[in-house]
């Protein structure tokens, strides 16, 4: 197993961030903070044969 990078726009400041995500088929969610204005952001991806196929990121609930 290795790692893919995922690379989004903060949905607060729109900062360029990156976070790493598993190769391993399947739905991936997790919440990480912004390293720009350290405000919670829920991503979520969908990786099939360790490419990231889909990739959304929303402000976190609360």
């Amino acid at each position: 197993m290795s790692q893919l990078n995922a690379e989004f726009e903060c949905p607060y400041c729109g900062h360029s961030n990156f976070s790493p995500a598993d190769d391993v088929s399947g739905t991936q969610e997790w919440t990480t903070d912004c390293e720009n204005c350290c405000r919670p952001i829920q991503v979520r991806l969908k990786v099939h044969h360790g490419e990231i196929e889909e990739l959304e990121i929303d402000r976190e609930l609360d």
